[in-house]
């Protein structure tokens, strides 16, 4: 046999709504044992003769009264594989074309047997089905279910939004019974305690945080059942509901908002749910080893196949309806996005995204060009809904390959997608082909699938955006915002600043210092590593590793003894105002701007950023004086208006943005102390014995002697410079006094 053919046909019995068809074959003779070939042939519309072909090719082996002459009959297996082949035909595989081991075939796949019990999604589930299935298989089925996972548990949250209108401190749901109630008594609210009679539902539960959960279960039930009420989806002034659909809320909650337009919202939303409640079990039945995590990048490439927003489309359609003559009332659906969201208005190429079958467009692959006189185009632009309920070829490009469509005209809508904020990702395009084809019912639903298909874009764009920097991730684990990759960071500053205390801690252990070295011995082993670690490999292994250390830390001056220790402190003044008025970006770009302003100023230093518009400034052996002119000259070439950008590239887009913004008047203020080599001796010894690390608890103390100098600058005013002043005595071993100098010239 072809080996084609045989994928083919293995790839038709996969297919769940194939599954589905052949249950309901079998389902024909669940209550039989075993047939004669005349019942056979009547049950699957087959000749008698058919079946004595079949046979002898060996297809089918019925059972025989007696050998080769008796009666044949036909057992459960058998009526399995006649319910096979029946589906194959239909579908247009000649009969000769079927393997005849079509029942091996059929159960290697996964599907439930007639003998094997259990249910159709038992083939999803299952773990033969999992064995069995080829990897590039598996991956197919769990695509095509992810659309009514996604779909369903969008429709279900949105319908319990809009239905429960205090849900801030309390929760509902809603349940879709597969089999409608056949005791007539619909409009009649249940009783918590019969909810298991109603069968097999579908819930979607929402929490008090708004969290949706989606499951199947057998034979719905609580716990405490008085604790809740429910009641089924009934419009204001109805006395008889349209669907079994049932809400269920907490007992003491208040009513919900069932006007008429609301209800009839909800239950044109969960209409296709109960069309396709025949495959529930396939689509919902828990399978946690099929997860699929999706993601898709836009707009330069897209997978033509991207079955939940293709799934979409036509599920548009399918809202729709039908004409009287049992056509769809609306003709094609379509996702169109820009090409490049950074270009001009009027400049923009749309690409189609995604669209319905019978579209004439091709996902992933239709660009349209600018043109003010398309619908989406100027919905792209628009924060309204546009309808066009009378459309000329002109208004949509595309079109004009079905004039045929237009012999009474057309209508269309084109909504703006993800505009309630910015700019719109896209729109979403109806076209019919009668005029006046949507109402205001259509409006609100298109409205509402906009909704659902926004939030697909929003979590695709923001796994893009989560994804990105993974190489820079493997080369510098610490930087997370690779915009500040080239300040050192917090880490590097306590990392410096720790090793230059446990050379000290070491050189004064070595001096005979018993002290220190009794109360730090912990701390060196602790440390070693760390030490050795950070010579560079580049020098010669006969320099003094104390003075290497030094020459790697402070490159500002010549290797050497330490004698003096300065840091300087900066912070951005009026933060929250920038924030307020211009954004969160706006001061993330500013602190950028100001950190590469320091670097051209002072090349040869070791700049530090801390957070928000903190960075601190490492050096060696200068004195006080020196380092107070430093802090000025800084404060003085900072203080300048900045133009900084207000919009953040997103991955969709092709090149930056170019809005940004003048900050006039920007200022910084600076804190500056300086330590002594004998004061931080005198430290460490102070500290040896503490409980925890004697590195630690001096490093903290220089931070917070930091931290004070920016905060009396800022009691000040800000743009000054606050000094350690050296002729005040230190106010305990945790406080040193600081003074505000006057403005100065620089260096």
């Amino acid at each position: 046999m072809d080996d084609r053919v045989l994928q083919s046909i293995r790839k038709h019995l996969q297919q769940p709504e194939t599954w589905e068809r052949i249950r309901g074959y079998l389902q024909l003779v669940s209550e039989k044992l075993t047939v004669t070939i005349g019942e056979a042939a009547q049950l699957f519309d087959f000749t008698e003769n058919q079946l004595r072909d079949w046979e002898e090719r060996g297809l089918l082996r019925p059972l025989r009264s007696r050998p080769n002459t008796g009666q044949r009959r036909y057992p459960p297996t058998e009526l399995e594989k006649l319910a096979i082949i029946r589906d194959l035909i239909n579908a247009g595989y000649p009969p000769g074309a079927i393997p005849l081991n079509i029942a091996e075939l059929w159960h290697s796949l996964g599907p439930a047997s007639f003998n094997g019990g259990g249910n159709a999604g038992a083939g999803v589930g299952g773990q033969a089905a999992a064995a069995s299935l080829p990897l590039d298989r598996r991956v197919a089925q769990t695509d095509s279910s992810l659309l009514w996972r996604y779909f369903a548990s969008q429709a279900l949250h949105h319908a319990l939004l809009l239905l429960c209108e205090d849900l801030s401190r309390s929760h509902a749901a809603v349940l879709l019974p597969r089999h409608a109630p056949d005791d007539g008594q619909l409009g009649l609210p249940r009783l918590p305690e019969e909810l298991a009679r109603l069968g097999e539902s579908l819930i979607g539960w929402l929490s008090h945080g708004r969290s949706l959960h989606l499951f199947l279960e057998a034979a719905p039930a609580f716990e405490y059942p008085s604790d809740f009420r429910v009641q089924p989806l009934l419009a204001e002034g109805e006395t008889w509901p349209a669907d079994p659909t049932l809400l269920i809320v907490p007992r003491q909650m208040h009513s919900l908002n069932l006007q008429r337009p609301v209800v009839h919202l909800v239950r044109r939303l969960l209409a296709p749910l109960y069309a396709c409640a025949a495959q529930w079990t396939t689509y919902f039945a828990p399978d946690l080893r099929n997860w699929l995590y999706p993601a898709r990048a836009f707009p330069r490439g897209i997978d033509p196949s991207d079955s939940v927003l293709n799934g979409l489309m036509d599920l548009i359609i399918a809202l729709g309806g039908q004409t009287p003559a049992g056509d769809d009332r609306w003709h094609c659906c379509c996702l169109m996005m820009p090409e490049d969201p950074a270009a001009p208005p009027g400049q923009q190429v749309l690409m189609v995204m995604a669209c319905s079958r019978n579209s004439p467009h091709r996902a992933g692959q239709s660009r349209i060009f600018p043109n003010e006189s398309h619908v989406y185009f100027r919905a792209l632009r628009c924060p309204y809904l546009l309808y066009r309920p009378r459309l000329a070829i002109r208004d949509s490009a595309g079109l004009s390959q079905w004039p045929e469509h237009f012999r009474g005209g057309g209508s269309a809508v084109a909504i703006p997608i993800g505009c309630q904020s910015g700019p719109a990702l896209g729109v979403l395009y109806v076209f019919a082909m009668t005029q006046e084809a949507f109402s205001e019912d259509d409006l609100r639903l298109l409205r509402l699938m906009g909704l659902i298909v926004e939030d697909l874009l929003l979590l695709y764009r923001a796994r893009l955006d989560a994804m990105q920097g993974l190489e820079q991730l493997v080369k510098a684990p610490e930087v997370v915002n690779d915009s500040f990759i080239n300040f050192l960071s917090e880490n590097e500053f306590i990392r410096d600043l720790e090793i230059l205390l446990a050379h000290l801690q070491q050189e004064s252990a070595l001096a005979g210092d018993g002290t220190v070295r009794a109360g730090t011995e912990a701390n060196h082993e602790r440390q070693g590593e760390r030490l050795s670690t950070a010579v560079p490999k580049s020098l010669p292994s006969a320099v003094d590793p104390g003075a290497t250390e030094l020459l790697y830390l402070f490159p500002l001056r010549e290797a050497g003894e330490l004698e003096t220790l300065s840091i300087i402190a900066l912070d951005i003044d009026n933060q929250s105002q920038i924030v307020r008025r211009y954004g969160e970006l706006a001061l993330h770009n500013l602190t950028q701007a100001i950190g590469q302003r320091i670097q051209r100023q002072l090349v040869d230093c070791r700049l530090y950023y801390i957070y928000g518009g903190r960075f601190y400034l490492l050096l060696k052996n200068i004195s006080l004086e020196r380092a107070r002119q430093i802090a000025q000259t800084l404060r003085q070439a900072l203080r300048r208006p900045y133009r900084v950008e207000l919009l953040q590239q997103s991955v969709w887009q092709l090149e930056p943005p170019e809005t940004s913004v003048e900050l006039p008047d920007v200022s910084v203020r600076l804190g500056v102390t300086l330590y002594l080599r004998a004061k931080l001796i005198e430290l460490l010894q102070r500290y040896a014995a503490a409980p925890t690390s004697t590195l630690a608890e001096v490093r903290s103390l220089i931070v917070g002697d930091l931290d004070q100098a920016l905060n009396l600058g800022q009691e000040e005013g800000g743009d000054c410079v606050i000094s350690w002043d050296p002729q005040a005595e230190d106010r305990g071993p945790h406080v040193r006094r600081f003074i505000r100098l006057e403005s100065s010239n620089g260096l």
